[in-house]
């Protein structure tokens, strides 16, 4: 019988700290955050004052807001996600701008979170302890890696 691998087994191979930001912060400290140490993120992960997490921003995010900032509205915003335009308006907090957290645990089975990043097209997903705490980060280049 063959072991089942799960995201504890891969998940630091390439990527060995999370990058979050508190709720609370300021729009521009959130591009701060993505452009901040030697790995460029595709996620940031949005947590409460106790390290919670509260939702994730992705770098699609961030050039919606941009192009929605210089007068663009881009082609995936359509008439049903309009309220989208609030959550990528340039002003607000990282939680105004966060989508609904996703996220796999240490004892998540592999093909689970691969499952959960194509169903909610993201290339990264934290890795909460049983708390809710974000502890790291899965990159799909980990799961190339291992495979």
């Amino acid at each position: 019988m063959s072991k089942v691998i799960t995201v504890g087994d891969v998940y630091q191979l390439i990527t060995t700290e999370a990058k979050t930001i508190d709720e609370n912060a300021p729009k521009q400290e959130v591009i701060s955050v993505f452009l901040s140490g030697s790995n460029l993120t595709h996620c940031v992960y949005v947590v409460n004052s106790l390290g919670k997490l509260q939702g994730i921003i992705t770098m699609n995010d961030i050039i919606d807001s941009i192009a929605l900032k210089i007068g663009y509205t881009p082609r995936s915003l359509n008439v049903i996600s309009v309220p989208k335009l609030f959550e990528l308006s340039p002003f607000g907090t990282a939680s105004d701008m966060m989508r609904a957290p996703v996220y796999v645990t240490e004892q998540s089975e592999l093909q689970a979170a691969l499952k959960k990043m194509a169903d909610h097209n993201l290339s990264e997903l934290p890795v909460t302890d049983e708390e809710g705490k974000v502890i790291g980060d899965l990159n799909a280049f980990e799961i190339l890696k291992f495979i």
